[in-house]
């Protein structure tokens, strides 16, 4: 029998989420691309890479959430079933100054790139794709800050 690993810690949150970022980034690869239109050419691997970027921003966002206190760990599952949660907890992040409009922007770029575009409508645009990539791997930094300039 294993055990199972529970993440209960903004930390252990925030490696999760850069986890699925670099195995995102190793699955992106396989999609090839099409130098002439700047397009990924394999949707399976584009569709797949964007979900788990995606899920990236998510789990930052819930360290995020973790450190300010805005939600347990068991809350966690239970108070973010939908988008709009996500956007109704950031905007409740007083603790971290401009840098939560910051990630506002960055995480409604994230949700249209790579979470519609990328993921349900099929978007192969490198050019949109690698943004997408770009803006979670902001949302992690913004994130690490605010997380280690905090005492556990």
């Amino acid at each position: 029998m294993t055990n199972v690993k529970t993440i209960e810690t903004s930390q252990e949150r925030l490696e999760l989420a850069k986890r699925y970022l670099r195995n995102a980034r190793e699955v992106l690869k396989k999609a090839g691309v099409d130098k002439e239109v700047g397009e990924y050419v394999d949707l399976k691997y584009v569709s797949e890479a964007s979900a788990m970027a995606y899920l990236s921003a998510l789990e930052a966002l819930k360290a995020l959430f973790l450190r300010e206190n805005l939600l347990s760990p068991q809350e966690l599952k239970s108070k973010l079933r939908k988008v709009e949660a996500y956007y109704s907890n950031l905007k409740k992040s007083t603790r971290i100054g401009k840098d939560r409009d910051i990630l506002l922007r960055l995480f409604d770029n994230v949700y249209d790139l790579l979470h519609l575009g990328g993921y349900y409508r099929e978007l192969r645009s490198k050019k949109a794709i690698d943004d997408g990539f770009e803006k979670v791997e902001k949302i992690i930094k913004i994130v690490e800050k605010h997380i280690g300039n905090q005492k556990h």
